[in-house]
């Protein structure tokens, strides 16, 4: 018998070919059979009512293992058709950590999670692996497949120092690295961005690249500069390719601020001639015109270069904090900063913080936080920096939508949120999340191909989903064929659709009939079923 019937299906197969009616049966967990009309007796049978089924869809850069500890359910990820996630971006993973540097680690994490000071005290992961068998312990409603950070990897090691690590350092970092790739990782993250990323050496990275070749791999980077220095920093990640031999993903391609609107069609040039080279590098893109960061991004670099907890103690000194306001207004040499430009502060709204005395100012832009406070903007980012220990997430409205139309167009392009899983209830629930945790894919086939017509049904659904599992190595899943795991999602291409907004972000896309993961029915119309099928998953040596 049959786990698993979907009938009446009008199924989109994940590699682009025109969509076809049919049926799939599903049995221990995978496709068993795809069909005109299926026979067989099943436990379960679901009418697709002429809808679409596609794979499901796989986020190809997320940051949900930072809150599936605190929900395993996933609710906004899984319910917007997401069935398998990479985690562990862009630097940033809660392990391995350190007891040489334990509070440095903790600091660098600030940039990313907002986390009590309980939850510092107790926040000692000897590895990734080790955090999110703990996170996966109760189930998961969708398959993660992890990354560790290259951020906490060498702060562990070597602090916040501003060199080249010794070959001991080296060879610890390494061992660090090994460690998570042989419980089955499928690769590490970066940010060079952050400190210590933005002073990290090159030699560094190549190196500790090789041994991600070496078990087949990938590097996925969040680079450095993503506005004036867009350039370089793609030639960066290209070099780090061709040096390395390793396959690395540009995460969140984008040209940010006016000034810089329209770099990316050189960037993507110089993508596709790396490629042409036989060197593996790929990118990503969220359907959003606004991107995600800290406002520690708005403090002058000198300030943040020892990282949160030193940057907090000089903007506490009169003289320090004095040079710094002049800096932020007056700008530096080489720093590309949105306070270059007029009104910037009507494009910086605050979207997490740490404290509750400061809890009204989530949702509002730095203008009106300014305004309230009765001092300047600059002024109001300094004091709110320090108030909140560094912890604070905003939400940057500083993209071209036309820009942006064309990177999701281009055939290379893969989908991902840069978001992590949230509820409408619960602790998951407060903070102006970015619409994306909630929306990105029923914005892509909702808005981008059903309204505007950018992309057809069939290619939109393959970037989402086959092209991702082909890259980052994900076996087995982003294809509806016989032998595969079966990780579906069946939504109504007339209605799916995002419901949220930056003003109100907490909730669930309509259109979504159902979310199969590991042949498991998650979501069905509408409802969660309570049932935590997701996996972590594994990745085989080569």
């Amino acid at each position: 018998m049959l786990d698993l019937l979907i009938r009446n299906a009008l199924i989109a197969d994940g590699n682009g070919s025109p969509l076809y009616k049919g049926e799939i049966a599903v049995k221990d967990g995978k496709i068993y059979d795809i069909a005109p009309s299926i026979f067989e007796d099943a436990a379960e049978v679901f009418d697709a009512n002429g809808h679409v089924v596609s794979p499901g869809f796989i986020d190809a850069h997320g940051h949900s293992d930072f809150t599936l500890f605190v929900n395993n359910r996933g609710e906004s990820k899984v319910r917007q058709g997401i069935t398998t996630e990479v985690t562990g971006n862009c630097g940033f993973t809660a392990g391995p950590i350190s007891k040489e540097h334990e509070d440095d680690l903790v600091h660098y994490l600030a940039n990313t999670i907002v986390l009590s000071d309980e939850q510092r005290k107790e926040w000692k992961w000897k590895s990734q692996d080790e955090f999110l068998r703990y996170s996966a312990k109760d189930g998961l409603s969708f398959n993660i497949v992890p990354l560790v950070g290259h951020g906490m990897i060498h702060v562990g090691v070597m602090g916040f120092d501003d060199r080249m690590p010794t070959s001991e350092e080296l060879k610890k970092m390494k061992e660090l690295l090994k460690n998570e790739l042989d419980a089955g990782f499928f690769g590490m993250s970066m940010a060079f961005e952050y400190e210590p990323g933005n002073y990290m050496r090159t030699e560094e990275a190549v190196e500790m690249c090789k041994l991600l070749r070496e078990y087949g791999c990938i590097y996925t980077i969040h680079m450095k500069n993503e506005g004036m220095d867009l350039i370089p920093c793609v030639k960066h990640a290209i070099e780090i390719a061709r040096l390395s031999g390793c396959r690395v993903e540009i995460s969140h391609l984008k040209a940010r601020y006016i000034a810089n609107w329209g770099k990316t069609k050189e960037a993507i040039e110089l993508i596709e001639n790396a490629r042409k080279e036989g060197i593996d590098v790929g990118f990503d893109v969220y359907p959003y015109a606004a991107y995600g960061s800290g406002l520690i991004d708005l403090i002058p670099p000198w300030v943040k270069k020892d990282g949160p907890r030193i940057m907090c103690e000089r903007l506490n000194d009169k003289e320090l904090r004095k040079q710094a306001l002049y800096d932020m207004e007056h700008g530096l040499p080489g720093w590309d900063s949105i306070m270059k430009g007029e009104g910037w502060d009507e494009c910086v709204q605050i979207a997490k913080l740490k404290t509750d005395k400061n809890r009204q100012c989530e949702g509002m832009l730095i203008s009106q936080i300014a305004k309230m406070r009765g001092c300047t903007s600059y002024e109001a980012v300094v004091d709110l920096m320090v108030e909140e220990d560094a912890s604070i997430k905003c939400i940057w409205f500083a993209m071209n939508e036309d820009e942006l139309i064309s990177i999701m167009k281009h055939p290379d392009s893969l989908f991902g949120t840069d978001g992590r899983a949230c509820a409408t209830y619960g602790e998951l629930s407060e903070g102006a999340v970015h619409p994306r945790y909630y929306g990105t894919y029923p914005r892509i086939v909702g808005h981008y191909v059903r309204e505007k017509g950018i992309l057809s049904l069939e290619e939109a659904i393959r970037k989402a989903t086959s092209a991702v599992a082909k890259h980052f190595g994900i076996e087995k899943r982003g294809e509806i064929k016989k032998g595969y795991y079966a990780d579906l999602v069946i939504f109504d291409p007339e209605t799916i659709a995002e419901t949220n907004s930056f003003a109100a972000p907490h909730s669930y896309p309509a259109g979504i009939d159902a979310v199969i993961v590991n042949g498991k029915i998650v979501i069905k119309h509408g409802e969660h079923t309570d049932t935590l099928p997701g996996e972590i998953l594994r990745k085989k040596r080569m």
